[in-house]
């Protein structure tokens, strides 16, 4: 028996009151010494009533025979003189856990705000209601509970994609500096990075979208986008690739290829620096965008030319010799 496990048995049969030797009674007053403060935290939370004032036996060992399962995990071996030890240990315990659990949700119904600073990259972020974010760069994001304690309130300047936690009665509210969005349970992407146009994609669900003269209700695969004000309603046209739940092809039928690079670079981020001559190239091919490192290499087997990697995954240079 370890010296934890050893003091903690002490602890159990002194605070139950059983008898003690005089070597374990003098390991007692060794610990409360060295530890007074949690000896008195200890004493306060068996001396406070767990149970009302209104008459009330406890069968120990239909007790016992209960919680026995959930410590076998320990090696200590308790016999029946400590089993009435180790139950009040176990209802210190449990007064532990609900005072935690008031206190969870006292700070689950505050209406303190919790932000999201600007980012420099795309960030996934949990809400403290449990609601997903994919935040992109410079965008901020606020969220706090209503002074009810229950609808959510987020404020959100930049693009960001929400998968929004389903509560009943629950009201999911976000506010644009242009556009309101409000929301019971859904997936959607909303970008106000720009002062003078924003817009709201739907994944699934229904959404309602409002601004100071219009309001409209979304369902998936739909979308509006505001311009000074004014809304434009639509269709998304490719879901998958918009919402990067598949593979994304770009095709090129006898494009320069400049126009080329340029669009790898808008779609992917990939750089390819085209050398002398190369300009003259046009390109028919089919290009996989998820497979950003194997781009440059594709585009110079068509064009039979060379490929440096200057940046695995960002810069590459093509080039004859």
């Amino acid at each position: 028996m370890g010296n934890q496990d050893n003091i903690d048995e002490l602890l159990a049969k002194y605070f139950a009151h059983e008898r003690l030797t005089a070597a374990q009674q003098a390991k007692i007053d060794q610990w409360r010494a060295a530890y007074p403060e949690e000896s008195q935290r200890l004493q306060r939370l068996l001396d406070t009533p767990i149970f009302s004032d209104t008459a009330f036996e406890v069968d120990t060992e239909k007790a016992w025979a209960r919680i026995e399962p959930q410590l076998k995990e320990r090696t200590l071996k308790v016999n029946l003189f400590h089993k009435k030890a180790w139950f009040y240990s176990a209802a210190a315990a449990i007064a532990l856990v609900l005072v935690a659990a008031l206190l969870y949700l006292s700070h689950e119904t505050d209406t303190q705000t919790v932000r999201y600073a600007d980012i420099t990259q795309t960030e996934n972020v949990l809400l403290p209601d449990g609601s997903e974010v994919t935040l992109y760069p410079h965008s901020t994001l606020a969220f706090r509970y209503a002074d009810d304690g229950i609808a959510r309130q987020v404020e959100l300047t930049g693009k960001a994609f929400f998968h929004v936690k389903n509560r009943d009665n629950a009201p999911f509210k976000i506010s644009t500096p242009s556009i309101t969005v409000e929301v019971l349970g859904t997936s959607f992407l909303v970008d106000a990075a720009h002062d003078s146009k924003s817009g709201v994609f739907v994944e699934s669900g229904r959404v309602k979208v409002s601004t100071s003269h219009n309001n409209v209700i979304l369902e998936a695969n739909e979308k509006v986008e505001v311009t000074d004000g004014q809304m434009t309603l639509g269709l998304i046209d490719d879901p998958a690739f918009f919402f990067g739940k598949g593979d994304s092809v770009l095709v090129f039928k006898n494009s320069p290829i400049a126009t080329v690079v340029q669009e790898v670079e808008r779609q992917t981020g990939v750089k390819i620096e085209l050398g002398k001559g190369l300009e003259k190239n046009r390109v028919t091919s089919k290009i996989n965008a998820s497979e950003k490192e194997s781009i440059a290499a594709e585009l110079a087997f068509l064009c039979g030319c060379r490929c440096d990697t200057v940046e695995k995954g960002r810069l590459y240079k093509l080039y004859y010799e």
